[in-house]
This record gives C-alpha cells, structure tokens and sequence, in this order.
C-alpha cells in the first residue's frame, strides 16, 4: 500500500521491475548515472555494472561504481552492452542529444535502452538541472540517435502529478522560509511569523497530503485518458541489427 502513496517512486520501481523481466541472466547491464545503484537488486541475475559522473558524491553514498565518466564521452568500445538502464538522468545532462548518441554507441546491435524522464518536476540538483521531457521530445531524441522506439509510455496521469504536488506543496513552502537564509533576507517579515501560522496547517493537513489524498488519486488516475498532465515517461527503445 505505502508505495503507491508515492507515485513517483512507484512508477518508476514498476518499469524496472519490467526491465529486469527482459534481462537475460547472460546479458551485460549498464546503469548510467546509476547514483546509488537502488535498481541493482533487480539484476542480480544479470552481469550488472554502473558508472556516474563524480566519485566524491558517490562516496558519501557508500557506493563504488564500476567506472567514472561523463555520460557524453563514455570510456568504453563500440558495442560493448546488451541493455542500458538511464533513470531520472537525461535532465541533469546539459546536451541529453549527445548524451543519447553515447548511449546508442556503446550498446549491441539488437541492445536494449530503458530510459525514465521527467515532464513535471521541480528544479533539483541544481545548478545541474536542465531539461523536462514531452513525449514527442523524447521521440526525437530517440530518433536522431538511430533508436527504434518500442514504446514512450506516460507514468500516470493528472491525478499522479497532483498527488505528487500535494506531497511536496508545504515541504517546498515551509523549506523556504524556515531553512534558506538568504531568502528569507529578501522579505521584510520574520519568516517565524509566517511559520505560525504555516505549521499548525502543515500538521493538520499532513494525513490528507500525505496519505489520504494520494491513496484515493492513485486510483483515480484510471479516469484520466489522455495523460497530458504526466510525472514523466518511462521509453524501451532497441538499437537496429545492422540491414534494419
């Protein structure tokens, strides 16, 4: 129960769930900008490897990658992989289109690429956050990379996105006010001020934002049809054998 309460995370932990089904246990799996490997459970079966771009931030992880580099010049031979898994990583890259081109370079003919992109998100990891994805987007990447798309599925609809805004709504506006110092400078109130009255809303409203509302949208998101309003979308494409 408790997963679908975060949809974001659910929907993505259920593609690799996907992926990992059409992993053979002889196949050569790269994680690219894997972070702390939080899908490597699922390719146990599997000759998993990782790499990301800073050793120092994986350090604090507690993780050591197979090797380190930039996503845009990877360190490995043309056709060197049967799968590539890339989670939540295209926006973080400032050329996603070089990015893809690498990716496309280093798999097998006949390789598989599992790829997750946020549409709607806010501004994280910054400076390094550069993009948000529509489909047709993410189509043409694909394309002018030389991938053949075997689907760019939207994770959730309308009632996914805003039960994933609800979750985030007081954190993101209490954060403001309560931790980020130079902000706060800008305003000519005391942010204490705005945080009695915030926070008793914040703890009354927690059961609704945080569980009640989220659990009934997950539900409700059946109703919506057409997806425009998505968290992201989650792509399988293949590379073509040589002649296809």
């Amino acid at each position: 129960m408790f997963e679908k309460l975060n949809p974001e995370h659910y929907s993505i932990e259920k593609f690799i769930k996907f992926v990992s089904k059409k992993v053979k246990p002889t196949e050569i799996v790269l994680d690219t900008g894997a972070g702390s490997c939080p899908y490597k459970k699922y390719f146990a079966h599997a000759n998993y490897e990782s790499t990301d771009f800073k050793p120092t931030i994986n350090k604090l992880q507690k993780v050591e990658h197979t090797f380190y580099c930039s996503l845009d010049n990877i360190p490995k031979k043309d056709n060197s992989y049967d799968v590539i898994i890339n989670t939540q990583v295209l926006e973080h890259v400032e050329y996603p289109q070089k990015v893809l081109n690498e990716l496309f370079r280093i798999l097998k003919p006949g390789g598989k690429l599992f790829l997750t992109a946020p549409q709607g998100w806010a501004i994280h990891e910054a400076p390094n956050n550069f993009f948000n994805f529509t489909k047709y987007g993410l189509k043409s990447l694909f394309e002018h990379a030389g991938f053949n798309i075997v689907f760019i599925k939207p994770r959730g609809g309308i009632f996914w996105y805003l039960a994933d805004r609800l979750r985030e709504f007081f954190p993101h506006i209490l954060k403001q006010y309560l931790f980020e110092e130079e902000y706060n400078k800008q305003r000519k109130f005391k942010p204490k001020f705005l945080s009695i009255f915030l926070a008793p809303l914040y703890l009354l409203s927690y059961p609704f934002t945080r569980y009640i509302i989220p659990w009934a949208f997950f539900y409700l998101d059946k109703l919506d049809k057409k997806r425009d309003f998505t968290l992201g979308y989650a792509c399988y494409c293949i590379k073509p054998r040589e002649g296809k």
